[in-house]
Formats: C-alpha cells, structure tokens, sequence
C-alpha cells in the first residue's frame, strides 16, 4: 500500500505525510524497513514526537506489508524521474512558475544559495535533477548556507516537492492555466486574489485593465494621473496640466514629473503580459505572422466588448507592442501618439498612430526618415504641383537596399501616408505633393501674357486674365504692379505694355526695357563710340515704329548723364573709356530740361518747408515730378552710376529725412475707426481672402510694416497700438 492511499484515508497528518514523501518512504514497506531498522522515526527530518507516533501506529496496523527476507532489498525506481518524463507542458509552465515565486520569497541569503546550486536555472527539471533526485544532496553541504538557513530551504523543498507530485496528478488543463497566471501574477505583484475569468483567459488587455485598476505597475496617485495623462480609452477628454494638478491636489510641475516618470517605466512594467499565451488570432482575428498588424474599428471593439474594456486604439497598439516585442518593431513615437498635443516638435514628423511592424521588415527601411521627409516637403512652400512613383520614392529609404521588399512595404507605407498626411496615391501609384501657396497676381499675368502670346498693354494683360479667371477679384492696377522684372516680366518702353522675360531667348526681334536701356546693352559691346545711324539700325529691330531722330532726342533727354556725344554723330557710354581719335561736344543742344543741381535744390527746398520727402499720389504734378526724379536719382545710384559728390549729397538729404512708401495716406484715421469697429464687432482682424475685407486688410498690413519700420507719425502709432491692444484683450478673454 502506498503512502498516497493512506493519507487520502486521512490515517496521517499532513506533517507526517510530508516526512514520508520528504524522505522517499513512498510506500508501507518502506516505512516498515526504517522502522525494524531504526525502531523509530525519530532521525528522520523534520520528523517530531506526533508524527513519530503516527508512522509507528501505521507499521503495527499493516503488518502483512513488511517483506520478510530482510536481506533481500528491492530497489524500486524514484517516482520523480516518471513524474517529471510524463509533465505536460502546462504542468511544467505552473511548476516553474511555483519554484520562480518561492524562491523570490527566500531571505536574501537562502535565495543565493539556491540559485548558485541551480546555476539560476529554476525550472522544474533542474530542480529534480539536482535537489530532489541527487543522492549527494544535503542542504547543509550547499555553498554559503549558514546554519540558520537550513531549517528554511528544508520547508521550501518540502513544499515545492509536494508540489510537484500535487500538479503531477492534475490533469484539468484550465485550473493548471488559472495556477500558472496566478502564481505569475503573485510573483510580481502584491495582489492575493485574481479573479479566476482572468487567470483562466489569459487575455492580456483583461489583465492590463486589473492590473492598471489594482494600482499594480504604479502607485494610487501616479495611476490616476496617468490614466488622466495618457489617451488610454476611447473618447477620453484631455485634461491639462493644470486640470490633473487640482484633481489630484499636487502642483503642476509634480505631476509633469510623474507623469515623465511612470511613462518612462509603463512599457517595461507592460513587458510582464508577454507571460500570458493570449490566441490573439482566435479571439480578435489578428494575425501575428503578418508583416503588419493594424488594429481597425472592428477589431477594437471586438477587443473592448470580449474584454469589457474601453482602450483607446492607440493604447491597443502600445499594449500588443509590448506583448509582441520580440517580433513586431514599432513604427512612431509614443509621446506623440499617446499624449496630449499641445505643441508640435519642430524639425521632424508628429505622429498620429503607431504601426506594428514585422521586426525583420523594419530593419530594412527608415520609416523615421521617410516620414521626416515627407513632413518636410509638405511644411516647404510647394509654388508648383509635382508628383513621382511610390515605389521608386520607397527605394530611397532602403537600410540595404534591398529592392526585392518594397512589395512587402508599399501597403505599409501607403496606410502610414493616409494616416498621417491624409496624402492618396493616383491610380498610376504615384504620391502628388500639391501646391500649398496662394496663386498670386503675378501668376495670373504670367498665364495671360502666355495667352495672349506678344506684348501687351496692361488693359489687355488685366481683360485676358479676367476671361480665363472670371471669378478672380483683381483690378487693373494690382496687375500692373505684379508684373516686376524678377516674376518673369520686361517692360517695353515707357507706354504700359509688357512682355514675358523669356520671350527674348525665345522669340526673334524680342527684346524689353526702354530704347535706353536697347541702347546701352548695344554700346557696351564696343570699345568705340558708335555713330546714331548704327544705333538705330539695331534699336529698329525691336522697335520698328521709331525713327533715328526720336532715338537721338530720347537719349539726349536721359537725366543720369550716361550717354556721351561726340561730333561726326556717335555716342558712347560715360562708364566706358574711349580714344582722343573722337572730340566730344562741350554742350549739346537738348530741349528746354533743368540741370542736376538745379533738381536738386528743389528738392532741398520742398523738403525743408513740408519737412518730408515727396509722395507720388493724391498731390500736385510737382510734387509728383520731385517724387519721380529722386527714385531716378536713387535707381542710378544703385547701379553705381552716380558720381561721388553727388552721391553725398542725396545720402545726406536722404538720411535726414527717411525713405517712405511714396504714398500719401489719406484718410488714415477714418481707415483706423473701420479697423477698430470691425475687430470689436467680429473679434479677430479683416481677412485677405473674404469678399468685402481685402482693402481693410491691406490697410492694416502696410500699417503694420510701417510701424515696423517706426515710419508712422504720432497719432497713426496711437491708433495702431490701441487696434493691438484690442486684439490682446479679445485672445485673453477667449
């Protein structure tokens, strides 16, 4: 009869049962053999007077069990080494889970000494081998065990070899699942009690959700903070700061520190359920031998409602990034993903969502830097539409240049580009990066004058643009200021009409700028003067309509002095040096004009009386003519072709009095009382972009770089600064 059936019979005491099973006495003749040897039991360990009487009550009871040759000893094979052939694996995943927890609640001492006599393996296996099957085995002979450490280590392999034979006859796979999790959850957390759906279920997102509820990865405080903090559930509110402080009645700067804190530790804390065996295909229909594992509507709320939970997407993937670590890399950043925005990170891409990512798949492409780039070009000021191959852009990413994986990563990349850039591929799988800037009005021009195909009057340029665009809301002026030299455009002469820049490598007989300016790009070209005749055979040839006679008496009226007249009728350039060989003509006959310093003192005189430079608009013709001769004087200047003593004389007038727009305000202060009601009436400032508020946003705008540039008189800063402090209180009060 074996030990087991006798204490099923509850003929002994646990203790005494334990003495049996501690000291291999499996069976009655067994315990006979010590017994008639030994005639007590006494010696045996942990073996006290109760239990002594019990064994030697059993002996007296089962006398037909003693074998009689007393000589002959039958070895019979330890039940350990059938007993650890026969575990399933369950039965050795709760087993090792047993020996990992009772060994962790070993004083210091005790616990280094069972772990360097097992060589850290703590596994079942390793356990029996060398403690319980050893025949050299004794606690007492374990290195850097003291003499009070012996009596703990002989009660914890007492218990875990009762253990073992207790798991060894349990055959209920679910009830060794629920122990197994149980003693798991018991060796990392200080919970006692584990709802038994959990432990039997092994769902991870279940137990992320108790074990966040049982403040097991943090503390009561800093869970509540990071349940506040962090986008955990669906449709949480974003709390502040400040907000989460008052709840929870610490400052704010603290609960910053926590909350940096417990997000730092939050997915090593997390990395505990990837010792849970959750069939994430059979439950929710995700597939872990995929390339990429997305977690959509329908799997979320097949997660939430299986599990009773309510986690945010986001705080999904960051579970199962966790769980799955070993064969899935995350694609994105945490903090942007899971953490309220309330400024973005310059320089690199703020992410919306994570993507899992196969591990092996993720080593071979730069998603940071594809995702970087992409953000960057679509921050750049994009003035023309453009587009190229997906494919072929992916390739440019490559870790290893393995082309053979882009199949693999154009679907991954394709939802990363919807998701976060809400960018589409054209049905020729090509990625369009669209103009992000407003069309402007020398654009318009640009299309018309295309259109139209020669040089055109502005009237002309203003109708076109109006035909091809009949809701755009422009004037004439508008377009004519827009057609500058450096937006693509020549004048032809001095009558409104305009040409395309390119036109003169384009088109034969082409060229912009006024007969001056034909005139010196022909002189420059020669190291001598050039007689009239030769000049108007090369102006003709863009300009047919003009004769010898116009040409000669438009440049003899030019103010700048660059021209020169020699006799015979030939001209040079004042900036060119020529041969004695040529006699220029002292004073030249030219139509009725006043002289340089003759401008010039006018000028002085104006500005000494109105105490300011002229405007070009809304005053006399005189005035107009001074305005008109200083920005020639100016132009001339810059091109270096105005001598030095003249020079310092205009940069001593200018720096006494400023430079300006060359526009008179009028009306500023009605202007400034439209501003005001209009900020008080609708709170924000006029918009370029609405019908009825172009102009009064063009007012404020030239006020503001004005005030910028402190060309603003006295009462207009008055009413700038009162329109800037209405704005502040109108922000402050929302």
């Amino acid at each position: 009869m074996t030990i087991d059936e006798i204490y099923k019979k509850e003929e002994i005491s646990v203790r005494s049962y334990h003495v049996c099973k501690y000291n291999e006495l499996h069976f009655v003749s067994d315990l006979k053999k010590y017994y008639y040897k030994n005639k007590s039991f006494e010696k045996l360990r942990n073996c006290g007077r109760k239990s002594n009487e019990e064994l030697i009550e059993i002996c007296n009871k089962y006398l037909d069990d003693y074998i009689e040759n007393k000589d002959i000893e039958v070895k019979k094979e330890n039940p350990l080494k059938t007993i650890i052939s026969e575990l399933t694996r369950v039965q050795r995943e709760v087993i090792n889970s047993f020996i990992y927890v009772n060994t962790n609640s070993l004083s210091v001492r005790s616990k280094n000494a069972i772990s360097l006599h097992l060589k850290n393996n703590l596994k079942v296996k390793s356990f029996i081998e060398k403690i319980l099957l050893s025949e050299s085995f004794n606690v007492q002979n374990i290195k850097n065990v003291g003499a009070k450490c012996v009596p703990e280590i002989e009660v914890y392999i007492l218990i875990i070899k009762d253990f073992i034979f207790e798991v060894s006859q349990t055959t209920d796979e679910n009830y060794l699942i629920a122990l197994k999790n149980k003693f798991l959850i018991q060796r990392t957390f200080d919970i006692p009690l584990v709802p038994s759906e959990i432990l039997e279920s092994e769902s991870i997102f279940q137990l992320t959700d108790f074990l966040l509820n049982q403040n097991a990865f943090f503390d009561e405080t800093q869970t509540v903070i990071v349940k506040r903090a962090l986008k955990l559930f669906n449709n949480q509110k974003e709390l502040t700061l400040d907000e989460i402080a008052e709840q929870v009645e610490l400052s704010r700067e603290r609960v910053r520190q926590i909350r940096k804190l417990c997000f730092e530790e939050l997915f090593n804390k997390l990395l505990f359920i990837s010792n849970f065996n959750d069939d994430l295909f059979q439950k929710y229909s995700i597939d872990v031998e995929s390339m990429y594992i997305e977690i959509n509507t329908d799997i979320l709320d097949k997660i939430n409602q299986s599990n009773n939970t309510d986690f945010s997407r986001e705080f999904i993937t960051y579970i199962l990034s966790a769980y799955l670590k070993d064969s899935f890399s995350v694609v994105g950043n945490y903090e942007d993903v899971l953490q309220p925005k309330y400024f973005n990170s310059r320089n690199r891409h703020n992410w919306n969502n994570f993507y899992l990512v196969e591990k092996e798949l993720s080593s071979e492409f730069d998603f940071t830097s594809f995702t970087n780039d992409i953000s960057n070009r679509l921050s750049d000021r994009i003035e023309e539409s453009y587009f190229f191959n997906f494919k072929s852009y992916l390739s440019k990413f490559l870790s290893n240049s393995n082309i053979d994986i882009l199949d693999l990563l154009f679907p991954i990349c394709e939802k990363i580009i919807n998701e976060e850039f809400e960018i589409y591929l054209d049905l020729d799988e090509n990625i369009n990066f669209k103009r992000n800037t407003t069309r402007q009005a020398h654009e318009y021009a640009f299309e018309a004058l295309e259109h139209l195909g020669k040089p055109s009057k502005v009237k002309e340029i203003f109708e076109k643009v109006i035909e091809l665009h009949p809701n755009y809301d422009t004037e004439e002026a508008k377009i004519r200021v827009s057609m500058k030299r450096k937006n693509g455009f020549v004048p032809i002469g001095r009558k409104s009409v305009f040409g395309l820049k390119k036109w003169e490598s384009e088109l034969d007989n082409f060229k912009g700028g006024t007969i001056r300016d034909i005139v010196e790009e022909y002189l420059m070209q020669f190291s001598v003067p050039i007689h009239i005749s030769h000049i108007t055979e090369h102006v003709l040839k863009f300009r047919p309509k003009s004769n010898q006679y116009s040409i000669l008496q438009n440049l003899k009226l030019d103010e700048s002095g660059l021209y020169i007249f020699f006799k015979g009728s030939h001209i040079g350039l004042t900036i060119k040096k020529y041969k004695s060989d040529f006699k220029r003509i002292s004073e030249v006959q030219k139509t009725d004009k006043k002289t340089w310093e003759e401008r010039f003192e006018m000028l002085q005189n104006f500005v000494s009386i109105e105490k300011r430079l002229p405007f070009s608009n809304g005053v006399p013709d005189k005035e107009i003519k001074l305005y008109r001769w200083l920005n020639v004087q100016k132009s001339t200047q810059n091109k270096g072709k105005l001598t030095k003593n003249k020079e310092d004389k205009l940069n001593s007038l200018l720096a006494k009095y400023p430079s300006i727009n060359g526009r008179q305000r009028l009306n500023s202060n009605e202007k400034y009382q439209e501003l005001i009601s209009f900020v008080t009436n609708n709170h924000r400032l006029p918009s370029a972009n609405k019908n009825g508020e172009e102009n009064l946003y063009q007012f404020f705008y030239k006020q503001r770089k004005l005030f910028d540039k402190n060309e603003l008189d006295s009462k207009e800063q008055n009413k700038f600064i009162e329109v800037a402090k209405l704005l502040q209180n109108i922000k402050y009060e929302n």
